[in-house]
This record gives C-alpha cells, sequence and structure tokens, in this order.
C-alpha cells in the first residue's frame, strides 16, 4: 500500500546515471531501497554501456524501475533521458557515487513540499575519501542569485523541464548548475538546512583536473543570467581569492619564522567560528601555545562534520558560553556580517579575524 505524505499522494522519480559504476554503486541502491516511503519512488537507472558488473548490480534490486543502457554523449545526455523517463511529480539527480544522507530523506521531502513549492533545496553532505574531509553546504549563508547550488539537494517538479528546458549539454561540467539557477530566480521552493544526500568529492565536477572548466562554465552561466552584473560579481570574487591567497602565505610564513604568538591571551577561553581547514589549522596552532579552546561556533549546530574535534556551539548561544575571544576564521565576504553577529549576541566577547595573524612582522591586529 502506497503511503500518504503532505498534501496528496505525490511520487518522487530519482534518476541515477551509470557508466561502469559497480564499485559505487551499491551504497547509492541501498540507501533509495531503504527509504521509508520506497512506494512513493520511482528509481531509473541510466546506464551509459557499462563493461563491468554495474548492470548485474542493479538488477538485485527490485525497486528499481526503469533501466535502460546505451551510449550517450556525458552525463548530462542522461540525465535528459531519465526526465523524458520519468513520471513522477518530483524529480531528482543522484549520482552513482553519492547516497542519501539517511532513510527519512524522500518522507520528509514529500511532507515538507506544498502546492506553492517548485523545489525543494536541502543541504549536502560533502565528503572527500582521499583527505576524510567533511563539509555541510549551508543554504542560509548566501541569496538565491549568489548561490551555487548541488543537484544532490535539489528536487524540482517535473514540469519545470518544460518550462526552462532540459539540461544544456553545451556545459559540459555545469548544465545542472545553469537548469538549477534559472528555478531558483523564476520559481518558488521550499529552502531548508535538512541533510538531503552524501555527495562523494571523486567526481567529474571535483576532480583538479576538471575545476578550472567549472569556473569557466560557471562565469558564461553568471553572463547569460546576469549580464554586466556578473563581471562586477567575478571581478569582487578573484579581488577576495587574491586577497585571501596573500593572507594565507603571510599566515605560513609567520608560524614559519616564530612570529604567530598568541600568548598574549594565554589566560583567556577561546573559541573559533568555522569548522573548516582554517579554523581547524588555527585551533591546532592555538593548542601549541598552550592556550585553551573551548569549541567551534557555527551557525547551525546539527550540521557537524564527522572528525571535529571540538563541541559545536550555535551562534545563538554563545552568550551562555564562558568564552573571552573567538577568532573569526570565515575567509568570504560575510566575514564582517558575522563578526556582527557574534558581538550582538555575546557584547562582552571580543572578536578578532584570522586575518589579525597575517601581519608581515607578526605583530596581531586587534
Amino acid at each position: 500500500m502506497e503511503a500518504l505524505y503532505g498534501d496528496s499522494l505525490m511520487k518522487v522519480s530519482i534518476i541515477t546515471a551509470t557508466y561502469n559504476s559497480e564499485s559505487t554503486l551499491k551504497a547509492c541502491l541501498d540507501s533509495v531501497a531503504n527509504q521509508t516511503a520506497l512506494a512513493n519512488i520511482e528509481h531509473i537507472i541510466v546506464d551509459g554501456r557499462s563493461k563491468d558488473a554495474t548492470l548485474a548490480l542493479v538488477n538485485q534490486y527490485p525497486h528499481v524501475s526503469t533501466i535502460v543502457s546505451e551510449k550517450d554523449r556525458g552525463i548530462y545526455h542522461a540525465f535528459n533521458r531519465g526526465v523524458a523517463l520519468a513520471t513522477g511529480d518530483l524529480v531528482y539527480f543522484l549520482n552513482s557515487d553519492d547516497c542519501f544522507y539517511d532513510n527519512s530523506v524522500i518522507a520528509d521531502v514529500l511532507s515538507a513540499i506544498s502546492d506553492e513549492h517548485q523545489y525543494y533545496f536541502g543541504s549536502v553532505l560533502c565528503h572527500d575519501a582521499k583527505t576524510g574531509k567533511s563539509y555541510f553546504t549551508l543554504q542560509n549563508d548566501s541569496s538565491q542569485n549568489n548561490r551555487r547550488p548541488c543537484h544532490q539537494g535539489f528536487f524540482c517538479r517535473r514540469e519545470l523541464f518544460d518550462r526552462f528546458g532540459l539540461f544544456n549539454e553545451c556545459f559540459s561540467i555545469a548544465a545542472d548548475m545553469y537548469f538549477m539557477k534559472k528555478v531558483l530566480r523564476h520559481t518558488t521552493g521550499f529552502v531548508t538546512e535538512r541533510v538531503v544526500a552524501k555527495f562523494s568529492l571523486e567526481g567529474m565536477s571535483s576532480s583538479s583536473d576538471n575545476r578550472v572548466a567549472m569556473m569557466r562554465q560557471h562565469a558564461i552561466i553568471d553572463e547569460l543570467l546576469d549580464g554586466d552584473d556578473s563581471q562586477q560579481e567575478l571581478s569582487e570574487k578573484l579581488a577576495l581569492q587574491m586577497h585571501n591567497s596573500n593572507d594565507l602565505k603571510q599566515l605560513l610564513l609567520n608560524v614559519l619564522d616564530d612570529k604567530f604568538n598568541l600568548r598574549q591571551w594565554a589566560k583567556k577561553k577561546i573559541a573559533i567560528f568555522g569548522t573548516r581547514e582554517l579554523s581547524q589549522a588555527l585551533s591546532l596552532l592555538a593548542q601549541q601555545q598552550q592556550l585553551e579552546v573551548l569549541c567551534y561556533v557555527v551557525s547551525n549546530p546539527e550540521h557537524i562534520p564527522p572528525g571535529v574535534a571540538f563541541p559545536l556551539v550555535a551562534i545563538s548561544e554563545l552568550g551562555t558560553m564562558p568564552v573571552d575571544l573567538v577568532i573569526n576564521c570565515i575567509e568570504g565576504k560575510h566575514e564582517a556580517e558575522i563578526s556582527a553577529k557574534i558581538r550582538q549576541v555575546a557584547p562582552a566577547v571580543q572578536v578578532v579575524s584570522w586575518r589579525a595573524f597575517c601581519q608581515p612582522n607578526g605583530v596581531i591586529q586587534n
């Protein structure tokens, strides 16, 4: 018997493109087969004529609705074939080396989306198996126009492909970005920090060999959608990247030249905003100088990447913590906004930017 989620009985077409995916596909298929709302799922496998045991593995899963195996021109050609086969109310693309975050994803999506929503946009856990590093995409960090959406967190109504067209295969590595940004700009959806999927950073668009091509295609997409505004945004991004690069180089020089000295804060209880590599590096440097690091501060403590060494505290709860100093490790343009929020919720706490440690003479600029 089919389950009822949300206001009406809905079906989700999950499209998975495969090609010689035997080594990674099992986790993907298991994550779909284990969904509590399996009765509401149509799982379509679009294979590119695999030469390994991919299809034999797929045939072991009775929940799979449709299997096609033909040569294709690439992943977006395969995705478009899947859209043509889809009969669901919502369409979602799950790569063969990715998987759902937990067994309730589809049930939660169907419960949340309503008639006025054209899409559902959730968070994604990005994981690099080579380095062991993980992080969550956060949907509230930027406006819809500036987002770089991750398709693993994106469900949309099937009829949007009639309105906006299929994936443009001229974009070999960013056609999903082009489609999603059009949808985000021109329709209304449900945006949430609910984690939808685990995304492997070893895929096509994550390869270092493809990042330059991806950045170029993103720039073209922004030009198509924004015109002159995209050029201004690109210039600002490049300027910030150069600024960050110079600051990080100087920080490294200060550390190697023994000019990185935090001992003036030896008696202070320290928190660090953020959990990414820069935050982890500064926490290790602080510990090496015998400073007391109490916690990491984050916007949403529910999203805890694996391997975080310290407790996570929401920025809204910082005022209740015995913290004297927060080191803000945000590298993006919203660094000042985060510092202002910290001062608002915890006026007695001193806030210092990571850039304060990047002075050529090693003197910390408060």
